[in-house]
């Protein structure tokens, strides 16, 4: 392909999307056409952020790897939302934010012209799911209202609730549309808003919500609200109850207290003795179950909650307990010993997967880290290990030790990991959301990955574009 002045159509006939849409994201200044390493790209960007995609539809190669997009800014930059600048100079109150790329933005502007909201409605994009807002963003849409729409799985709708957390305080109105369980064409699970673009007519029909996927004003069964404190006003609609493979139980968005109870009482059940001499790793399985909980619903059970868990437990073990111990003896264990659970259940297997996943990777597909583009192998290798880790994780942020950290290179120690976190924290790879405690056995420290984790387009250094 070339560029020419049909460029705009090629991209709407390649995309299969409505050409109005691609002419206004022109208009805006949202998208551009260039080339780059010798082939046609379509760039969807502004001042501030950007990524480029080929006209084409093909993949780049890039040192032997498929990259489907590239982004033009690592670090804190490439957490700037793109379209801020066009919402923000045209005061549009409403806006529609995507999470996880350019494609999915055309996709919101696909609807708007099919609903005619098109030159209404603001479009606002994270480049990937590991999107910290920045407080100069959070600024610009103060006063407005917003929907967002996450990718489909669990990990998308998770961050379309980070994301959603982030702006609630600042902005008149959040919502989160949820497009869990709709089909393509072909069947296909919808993964994203651009997948939606392609629905089966006859989820079209009987989700009437679809209908008005633009107009903030609809709030059907698909549309939560956020609020204050941070409780949905309406209910998301639950994904079906999978077994992801980092967890040993389904895992999916608690919309309310009874679903939450349902979900401790199954794995009080699932963790119950059914011989003698199991009492304590049977306790310290349920313990590891509730911390996962904790983890994923970002916060403390409590005791309204712990005490039924623990009491279910106890009827079902109890043929199988000490009968010189009373019911007393077996809770005062039982509290005493979630506070001391390090690893949640699935986080073990994670570090696996993840330390299994970062061996098989080659030097070149180590993360650049910023500013030392000739950064020791064994720094980039830990990198790749916190973005592993960060890719598992459902909310964003995981649990790694020293002594876990230094597995992830043959030349390191937990002393030498430690220094090379603390560098990584300097350098803004990643964030120390929580330091660990220093002596042995104490908890570990938590962390964020901050660089993107959206494929080899995390390990690209960057791209300068003249606008």
């Amino acid at each position: 392909m070339t560029l020419n002045e049909n460029s705009a159509d090629e991209l709407a006939a390649q995309l299969r999307i409505s050409p109005q849409a691609v002419s206004e994201a022109v208009r805006r200044g949202l998208v551009s056409f260039k080339k780059h390493r010798h082939v046609a790209c379509w760039r969807f960007g502004d001042t501030r952020n950007g990524c480029l995609r080929r006209l084409d539809g093909q993949p780049f190669r890039i040192n032997g790897e498929h990259v489907k997009a590239l982004a033009e800014k690592r670090g804190d930059a490439w957490h700037s939302l793109i379209g801020l600048d066009d919402v923000f100079t045209n005061d549009r109150r409403e806006i529609l934010l995507v999470t996880e790329g350019s494609k999915d933005a055309l996709a919101a502007l696909h609807f708007a012209d099919a609903e005619g909201s098109l030159s209404d409605v603001g479009v606002a994009a994270a480049l990937g799911a590991g999107v910290n807002l920045r407080t100069e963003d959070i600024e610009k849409i103060s006063g407005r209202r917003v929907r967002i729409f996450g990718d489909a799985d669990t990990a998308g709708q998770e961050t379309a609730s980070r994301v959603g957390k982030q702006l609630v305080a600042a902005a008149n109105e959040v919502q989160i549309f949820s497009l869990a369980g709709l089909h393509c064409q072909n069947r296909s699970l919808v993964k994203d808003l651009f997948d939606l673009s392609r629905i089966d007519c006859d989820d079209f029909e009987a989700n009437r919500d679809l209908w008005s996927v633009t107009d903030l004003n609809s709030k059907g069964k698909r549309v939560s609200v956020l609020t204050n404190e941070h409780e949905f006003s309406f209910s998301p609609l639950l994904l079906p109850h999978v077994s992801p493979e980092v967890h040993g139980f389904p895992v999916y968005p608690v919309s309310s207290s009874q679903e939450l109870r349902k979900e401790l009482e199954e794995l009080a059940l699932r963790s119950a003795c059914t011989k003698r001499d199991t009492a304590r790793p049977r306790r310290w399985q349920l313990n590891r179950d509730l911390k996962a909980v904790e983890k994923r619903i970002a916060r403390e059970l409590n005791p309204e909650e712990l005490i039924p868990t623990f009491d279910k437990w106890y009827s079902i073990s109890r043929p199988y307990l000490d009968p010189k111990k009373t019911r007393d003896d077996y809770l005062a264990k039982f509290l005493a010993e979630l506070g001391k659970v390090r690893v949640p259940t699935g986080e073990g297997e994670a570090l696996r997967k993840a330390l299994e996943h970062v061996f098989t990777l080659s030097v070149a597909a180590l993360p650049i880290l910023p500013g030392i583009v000739e950064a020791p192998e064994s720094w980039r290798r830990l990198a790749a290990l916190h973005c592993e880790l960060a890719r598992q994780s459902a909310n964003g942020t995981y649990f790694l030790s020293c002594r876990d950290a230094a597995k992830a290179h043959q030349g390191l120690n937990k002393d030498s990991a430690n220094n090379i976190n603390h560098a990584l924290v300097r350098l803004r790879v990643v964030d120390s959301a929580r330091i660990g405690d220093p002596r042995p056995g104490g908890k570990a420290s938590e962390f964020r990955y901050l660089l993107p984790l959206n494929g080899a387009i995390d390990f690209q250094p960057q791209i300068t574009t003249k606008e």
